[in-house]
C-alpha cells in the first residue's frame, strides 16, 4: 500500500470537512465561515488540501498565499485518525510543495493565555509538534480578534528574520480586511509593541 498523497481539496470535500471535522476541531473564535473560505479559494489566493489515501482523506490543510510567504490558516487530522503521524506527514508534503516560497508561518494558541491546566497542556502540545516538524519560534505573538497566538515559521533557507515575517503576516490582514476591522482586532505584533 502506498504511503499518503497530498491533493487539491474541491469545493465538496471542503463542505464536508469543515461541517465534520473543524467546527469539531476548532473552537468558533478561530474558525473561518464556510463561505468564507469558500470565497477566497474562489479568489485563488487561498488554497484547501488534503492528505488521501486512495479516496479516503485523512487530515487537510488551508493555506494563505502571499507574494513569498504562506500562512499556515488551518491543519487538522481527521477524526479517528489521529496519533498515527499523519500531522507530521501532512507538515511535511506542505513543506515540500511550499519549498520554493520565502517560508511558511504558522499561528498557533499561545500557552499561556489558556484559561486552564489541561487548555495550557493541549496548546503547549500543538507547539511542540510544530517544532518537531521544522517550526522555530518568530519571537513574538499576535492577537487576532480575541485570540492571542505564537509565531512560528518554517523556511527552506533555514530561520526566518522576525521583522520580514511580522510584515508578511500583517500584510495577509490588510489584504482581506477593511483598515478599521484590522486597527481594532488585529494587533501584529500583540501586547506593549501593537
Amino acid at each position: 500500500m502506498s504511503g499518503p498523497e497530498l491533493r487539491p481539496l474541491c469545493r465538496r470535500e471542503v463542505r464536508w470537512l469543515y461541517r465534520w471535522e473543524m467546527k469539531a476541531a476548532f473552537p468558533r473564535a478561530e474558525r473561518r465561515s464556510l463561505g468564507l473560505i469558500l470565497s477566497m479559494m474562489a479568489r485563488g489566493n487561498y488554497q484547501g488540501w488534503g492528505l488521501f489515501r486512495g479516496g479516503e482523506v485523512l487530515g487537510y490543510a488551508f493555506v494563505r498565499l502571499g507574494p513569498s510567504y504562506v500562512l499556515l490558516d488551518y491543519l487538522g487530522v481527521c477524526q479517528g485518525k489521529r496519533d498515527q503521524g499523519l500531522g507530521s506527514a501532512l507538515l511535511r508534503a506542505l513543506q515540500e510543495r511550499y519549498a520554493g516560497s520565502a517560508g511558511m508561518l504558522a499561528e498557533v494558541e499561545a500557552p499561556e493565555e489558556a484559561r486552564t491546566p489541561e487548555e495550557a497542556g493541549r496548546r503547549a502540545r500543538r507547539v511542540a509538534f510544530y517544532h518537531r516538524n521544522g517550526f522555530t519560534p518568530l519571537d513574538y505573538e499576535a492577537d487576532l480578534f480575541t485570540v492571542r497566538y505564537a509565531m512560528l515559521s518554517w523556511s527552506p533557507s533555514g530561520r526566518l528574520e522576525r521583522e520580514e515575517a511580522m510584515a508578511a503576516h500583517a500584510a495577509f490582514y490588510r489584504g482581506e480586511l477593511p483598515a478599521a476591522v484590522c486597527r481594532r482586532w488585529v494587533h501584529i505584533p500583540a501586547g506593549p509593541e501593537a
